[in-house]
């Protein structure tokens, strides 16, 4: 099957990719919004290799893009109900582009981002609690954020035994304070340069158009320890 969508993520997942975005459709002669779409691979966790995305001239898509993908079936997963199996033999197709700033037509408010505690860790949401979280049940949202900022610093990492950069983008939606890893691979150079040595305290940074930004929010898949956990996929600003 093909199906056209939007592309409103496109962030890092285990040195791949893991794009989604909301599908689009012609009716009377209009092209309206439907639900959201994750192509997935059938390879490793789902994560999409750059010759599973590519387009028909070799390029590789982008946010904002409108594509057209070949689909083989939906993907029974009920922590991330967005998922489409992707026919890897076919190329994607590019047809045009949508500008940021007519996205306010299919901004979300959903009522929380996957529960929220008062204390503990903010990022992430027990396997068992995740799915029952929100009826209906969908693990991307976009949304608008409120006080948007950035922190930056270097770490000690368990599971890889070295340093690793952190990046958090913390913020205000529904009334709640909000800290989740930031996936989206284009801030490196649009923020994080220079980056704070490992000696250095943590650097905050406020984005240049915090009043007019959206943020694209991902459940990822439960990690090795049990939890989801929650990730800024996309930063958008207009």
């Amino acid at each position: 099957m093909k199906k056209t969508f939007l592309i409103l993520a496109n962030s890092i997942r285990k040195s791949c990719r893991c794009i989604g975005g909301r599908e689009m459709f012609q009716k009377d002669g209009q092209w309206h919004y439907g639900p959201w779409i994750r192509p997935v691979s059938t390879q490793g966790e789902g994560e999409v290799h750059n010759h599973e995305s590519c387009y028909i001239d070799g390029t590789q898509p982008t946010v904002l893009d409108v594509a057209e993908v070949t689909l083989t079936t939906k993907q029974n997963c009920s922590h991330q109900p967005e998922n489409y199996l992707i026919d890897s033999s076919c190329r994607w197709q590019k047809l045009g582009t949508i500008p940021v700033n007519s996205l306010g037509s299919i901004e979300e408010k959903p009522v929380h981002l996957w529960l929220q505690s008062n204390g503990g860790r903010k990022d992430r949401i027990q396997s068992q609690l995740a799915i029952g979280s929100l009826n209906p049940f969908q693990s991307l949202f976009l949304i608008r954020p409120i006080n948007l900022r950035f922190r930056i610093w270097h770490e000690f990492n368990v599971f890889s035994g070295g340093t690793k950069k952190q990046r958090r983008a913390l913020f205000t939606y529904a009334g709640k304070e909000y800290d989740f890893p930031i996936t989206d691979p284009t801030m490196e150079t649009r923020y994080f340069q220079p980056f704070p040595a490992l000696n250095e305290a943590p650097k905050e940074i406020l984005p240049t158009a915090s009043a007019n930004c959206f943020l694209v929010v991902s459940l990822a898949a439960p990690f090795t320890d049990g939890y989801h956990y929650k990730v800024v996929a996309t930063i958008l600003e207009y």
